[in-house]
């Protein structure tokens, strides 16, 4: 069994392959170098694989956001945050804006592993917990 610090190594090895010069993850470098796994695979390649898809999955999601807003929502809101997270981090960022039914009222963005929620729903569950 291989230890997990070395298959780590490789990933992150492997990451800093695949990525552009703007640091974003280029899916032309993943393909090239999961098709050279495939033909000649390393001792240990699934723990290693394993590894480089968190390693590519949680680069991915540093700049890449989700937004989720209330189903039917005409408010410009989405528009405006996509437009100052471009202006912030560059072109190559993105925001995927969902509909959300679960959401009464506000929005729930996502970056990375941060999470800025402003809904009823959350306004609800901190009085929730500053009553109890």
């Amino acid at each position: 069994m291989p230890s997990s610090d070395k298959t780590r190594k490789a990933a992150k090895g492997l990451l800093g392959l695949s990525l552009d010069q703007e640091g974003r993850v280029d899916e032309q470098k993943v393909r090239s170098i999961l098709d050279s796994l495939r033909e000649e695979p390393p001792p240990h390649h699934r723990s290693i694989l394993e590894h480089y898809h968190e390693e590519v999955q949680r680069r991915i999601l540093s700049y890449e956001g989700e937004l989720q807003i209330v189903e039917g929502s005409a408010d410009e809101a989405p528009q405006l945050l996509e437009q100052k997270i471009k202006d912030t981090d560059g072109p190559g960022s993105a925001l995927h804006t969902t509909a959300n039914p679960k959401l009464i009222a506000g929005i729930r963005l996502r970056i990375g592993d941060d999470v800025y929620e402003n809904s009823i729903d959350q306004m609800l569950e901190n009085l929730r917990k500053t009553i109890s």
